[in-house]
C-alpha cells in the first residue's frame, strides 16, 4: 500500500491554494491540502518556502509509505541511481533526487498528528 501526494513548494500559499482547489476540482483540509473527492487522484499540498530558489524544481512528489517500509524504500531509490539530499526530518520523511536533480520525498505517519 502506498500513498502518493503532489507537493508545490509556495511562498505564499493562501494565495496559490484556491486555484489549484478550483482547477482540480478537489475539497479543502486544514490550510494546506487538498483531497479528491471521489478518492481516485492524488492529494496536493503545499510546502511552505521562505524565500524564492532559483535552480531547483518548486514540485515534488511526495510518496507515503508504511514506516516498517520505509528504509527499504529510501535503499532501493539509492541503489537505482539516487541521491540522498536530506535525513534530517527522518522517520517522517526523506528528501530523494533523481540524477537530474528532481525530488521527491519518501515520508511515513511516524511522528504526525
Amino acid at each position: 500500500m502506498q500513498l502518493v501526494n503532489v507537493t508545490l513548494d509556495a511562498l505564499t500559499g493562501e494565495a496559490v491554494l484556491p486555484f489549484w482547489r478550483a482547477v482540480l476540482g478537489y475539497g479543502q483540509l486544514g490550510e494546506d491540502y487538498l483531497f479528491d473527492p471521489v478518492r481516485r487522484g492524488p492529494g496536493f499540498g503545499l510546502q511552505q518556502m521562505d524565500v524564492a530558489r532559483g535552480g531547483r524544481n518548486r514540485m515534488h512528489l511526495d510518496v507515503a509509505v508504511p514506516h516498517e517500509l520505509a528504509e527499504e524504500r529510501v535503499a532501493a531509490a539509492l541503489a537505482a541511481g539516487g541521491r540522498l539530499v536530506s535525513d534530517e526530518h527522518a522517520p517522517k520523511w526523506w528528501v530523494l533526487a533523481d540524477a537530474e536533480g528532481n525530488e521527491v520525498c519518501i515520508a511515513t505517519w511516524v511522528g504526525r498528528t
